[in-house]
């Protein structure tokens, strides 16, 4: 347990060192500094995400965490855009977040502007990597990129690790319908 813990500290260690620093806490999305012309970039607290995914309840929600220094995120982006630009209408929200540290949101706001407009603009700040980790799945590592499927109700029925493709992705969500929840519970299980 503690190693997976370990994971996932190491891979934001860069938000860790400015989180330690900061004077304030924040309560919701706030937005940082963006390049002129970009849209900003919010950083949000576990409260700010737990809050985000609550107002996709009565929707299937994929949660997607990525870096600007994750090469393998990097290569799926434009794949989860087109996938989020295509679902958006058929009751499938995309919350996608990045773990870059917050004084990276210009290259943030810089590489979704290229790549992945159609995805939020959001950087997660991770005050607590256990208390992180637990509020998706407690049997992720902590590596990215990762996805994690939550149906309508909130429940989590499906996880994929690693640089997705379309038929990943298609997967995850057929795996959140009613139909696909004993597919979806299996995988859960490993």
């Amino acid at each position: 347990m503690i190693h997976r813990r370990a994971s996932l500290l190491a891979l934001v260690v860069l938000a860790a060192i400015v989180t330690v620093g900061a004077r304030r806490r924040l309560g919701a999305a706030e937005p940082v500094a963006s390049p002129a012309g970009a849209r900003s970039v919010a950083l949000a607290n576990l409260d700010a995400i737990k809050l985000a995914m609550q107002k996709s309840r009565g929707r299937t929600l994929v949660v997607h965490f990525w870096a600007t220094w994750c090469l393998p995120c990097l290569k799926e982006l434009p794949v989860v855009n087109r996938f989020a630009q295509e679902m958006r209408g058929q009751g499938v929200d995309v919350l996608s977040l990045s773990l870059d540290d917050p004084k990276a949101s210009a290259r943030v706001a810089k590489v979704l502007g290229e790549n992945a407009p159609a995805l939020t603009r959001t950087i997660a700040k991770v005050d607590d990597p256990d208390a992180f980790i637990a509020q998706f799945d407690r049997h992720w590592e902590g590596a990215i990129p990762a996805m994690f499927v939550f149906d309508a109700q909130g429940r989590l029925r499906g996880r994929h690790i690693g640089e997705a493709t379309r038929p990943d992705l298609d997967g995850l969500i057929q795996d959140a319908a009613p139909e696909g929840a004993a597919s979806a519970t299996a995988k859960i299980g490993k």
